[in-house]
């Protein structure tokens, strides 16, 4: 089954960083419709996309609860990229948005680094690089996490990844580009 995200307003930093906003509220749930296929068609995407400019990442992606489906290491890659990809996904999806808008909010000077310190400690990866994959029906059905390279360049990567298990969880579903054009499948708080 599935169920809708807390649209309640936040109290918190914690709480704000957790509530989806506006369309995304209204329209994004989260479903274990992920497939192992499409996670292989994820990972495999995603490691042609590093392959293409030179990179040495993990790719990793997860169901709709966060767990691990598939991982891929590239030869070359830093071992601890394994745990911080898969930390990444996790982190995506459980906070139902990119990492970097995690990372932006962990970041700021916020009420004298309270808030940091709690989720930096909570067992998250708040850093850019983690993309929701959304189905055709804006429902979340997992992540992929990218680490090895610069956030840009592990965030590029996930797009890519995402971009593939989106449309594997929807076939005949192209995906749209140019500015202005509805949010992306694959993509979660950014526009394609």
């Amino acid at each position: 089954g599935s169920s809708h995200l807390n649209t309640s307003p936040p109290r918190s930093l914690a709480d704000a960083l957790l509530a989806p906003t506006g369309k995304m509220a209204a329209m994004i749930t989260v479903s274990t419709a992920v497939s192992v296929h499409g996670a292989r068609r994820a990972v495999a995407a995603g490691i042609a996309e590093a392959e293409k400019s030179g990179f040495k990442v993990t790719v990793a992606v997860c169901d709709a609860g966060g767990h691990l489906i598939a991982l891929e290491r590239m030869d070359g890659a830093m071992p601890a990229s394994t745990e911080i990809a898969a930390g990444k996904a996790r982190s995506a999806v459980m906070f139902a948005r990119e990492t970097r808008l995690l990372e932006a909010g962990v970041n700021g000077d916020k009420s004298g680094g309270t808030e940091r310190a709690a989720l930096l400690s909570s067992g998250y990866v708040l850093m850019e690089g983690g993309i929701p994959i959304v189905d055709g029906k804006e429902r979340i059905i997992g992540a992929v996490g990218v680490s090895g390279v610069k956030p840009k360049e592990d965030a590029a990567v996930a797009a890519a990844a995402a971009a593939a298990a989106a449309a594997a969880a929807a076939p005949g579903l192209e995906a749209l580009s140019g500015r202005g054009a509805p949010t992306q499948p694959g993509l979660v708080g950014r526009r394609a």
